[in-house]
């Protein structure tokens, strides 16, 4: 029974639901999954609804809970939240959300205008960059949209801030996901006080900000705050609650992102690049790659939007039917020589791929192998723009690790693995070889190791390079290496 006692908690609420990740003191690992969005349009935007968050939690907590888990507190035990970027929660003085719990997320970029009047302003040498989706520009537009909420609103914060404060009574402000909002001088990640009233803000709306994994506080019972929050404040009672991270922030802790010289790709639903650079390593103009926290590092991002979803249409157009061991199996064994390009376009508010031509006419092995190498392309043209960002530094990144649920296929790896040391040379090509329930979690997983170091920005990083395992990818198939080696010369090295 003690190996399923709970002493850590890491929970990814993001777009498409929530995830949530437990460990035991002695390493047993478990995961529950509550696939239920919180998408909603308010005003013709894209908006979330976090009024059923709550319920939720309870969902997953109960699944955990039947699989045997248990979550007395130890003392030591931890939990810490991974929560989709941008999102802007409005709160009354008791905690109620306004708006009937709507919040303006990362897909609302209604604040262009705002955008370009705060840029010309230059609040960009204080805070960073300004896009729409950000906090500071959101909230002037909305405030355009609905001028009364200027006297109800009494809090602005994050929605992982929120839940915090529901569970601990505890009112901070995240640096995680706060620095990539416009709230925070970029400097010393204090409360950009003169920014927000230059914005038009009461400052008092937006609390203290606190270091990512620092602890808030512990959860509390009759926290005197919303209802809907005690059966979860009664199961948790007496753990700590860490600050917690935006989930580009959490997804690099959780695919083992440890140092400067390592950059790593991840091959999920969104494909992305990940690299931590110092805080003061100076960066091409324009900068190309989305910046945001990593403790006390910069987190340099770049994204392919659509990336196992790609395969996904790929296998439901060509390979129903088919099972991912399968398909990975006919790739290895078909001849590159057959292979071409796909290319993904955008396509109505999302992506679709562009066959060529006679690509129905080639074997299963020989399509899955060509969509394969075309996504491992497009994200080493990505890591090759990434090692760009710093022109004063660009040798220092040579090691890369894959993971992500793509990175199962030996032919994917295989890919990279000629790729990158044909870009780099001398170049480690890993993947990672982490297993059990939360293998491809990475959201959930950082936000756990998040919670089990809480304010030690290096001990966070050390442990998630313990728990991050990872093993060199084998090039051994000379064959395949000759033939990946033509076509990457034509779409990656020249």
């Amino acid at each position: 029974m003690s190996d399923q006692v709970a002493q850590y908690l890491g929970i990814d609420v993001g777009t498409g639901g929530v995830e949530l990740g437990v460990r035991s003191a002695t390493g047993v690992e478990g995961h529950a999954s509550v696939d239920i969005s919180d998408e909603t349009i308010w005003r013709g935007v894209d908006a979330f609804n976090v009024q059923k968050l709550p319920e939720r939690l309870i969902a997953g907590l109960q699944q955990l809970e039947l699989d045997g888990w248990a979550f007395q507190p130890t003392g030591d035990s931890a939990l810490s939240f991974s929560v989709r970027q941008h999102d802007m929660c409005l709160l009354c003085e008791d905690g109620t959300l306004l708006m009937d719990g709507i919040v303006l997320g990362w897909r609302c970029a209604a604040a262009e205008e705002e955008v370009n009047e705060l840029t010309s302003q230059g609040v960009a040498d204080v805070v960073g960059k300004i896009e729409a989706r950000f906090i500071l520009p959101k909230l002037q537009w909305l405030l355009k949209q609905q001028p009364e909420l200027q006297n109800e609103v009494r809090y602005v914060m994050t929605t992982g801030d929120y839940i915090a404060w529901m569970l601990t009574g505890k009112r901070r402000l995240s640096t995680s996901d706060a620095l990539s909002n416009g709230l925070l001088n970029q400097s010393d990640k204090s409360l950009a006080v003169k920014v927000l009233r230059q914005a038009g803000f009461n400052v008092d709306w937006f609390p203290t900000p606190i270091s990512s994994g620092e602890v808030v506080g512990q959860v509390a019972v009759n926290a005197g705050l919303d209802p809907r929050w005690e059966e979860i404040r009664e199961r948790l009672f007496g753990w700590n609650v860490t600050a917690g991270l935006g989930d580009n922030h959490a997804a690099a802790v959780g695919c083992g992102l440890n140092d400067e010289s390592t950059i790593v790709i991840s091959a999920g639903n969104s494909g992305t690049i990940n690299r931590a650079v110092a805080v003061n390593v100076p960066l091409r103009e324009p900068a190309q790659a989305a910046q945001f926290e990593y403790y006390d590092k910069r987190l340099l991002l770049m994204m392919l939007a659509d990336c196992t979803k790609w395969y996904d249409r790929f296998r439901k157009q060509f390979a129903a039917g088919a099972g991912h061991a399968e398909l990975n199996e006919a790739a290895l064994e078909s001849d590159v020589s057959n292979l071409s390009r796909v290319r993904q376009e955008a396509n109505g508010g999302g992506f679709c791929e562009v066959y060529p031509a006679g690509f129905d006419q080639l074997t299963l092995g020989e399509q899955a192998a060509s969509t394969q190498y075309s996504i491992a392309l497009e994200l080493m043209l990505l890591a090759k723009s990434i090692l760009a960002e710093t022109p004063e530094h660009a040798d220092v990144a040579g090691n890369f690790m894959l993971t992500g649920g793509l990175s199962q296929s030996l032919f994917f790896q295989h890919c990279f693995s000629v790729g990158l040391r044909g870009l780099i040379d001398g170049a480690s090509v890993a993947v990672s070889a982490r297993s059990g329930a939360l293998a491809y979690e990475n959201g959930a997983y950082g936000a756990l190791v998040n919670a089990m170091l809480p304010g030690d920005f290096s001990g966070e990083i050390a442990k998630a390079a313990v728990l991050c395992p990872s093993e060199e990818v084998a090039d051994t198939n000379e064959k395949l290496s000759t033939g990946l080696g033509q076509l990457l010369k034509q779409h990656l090295w020249d």
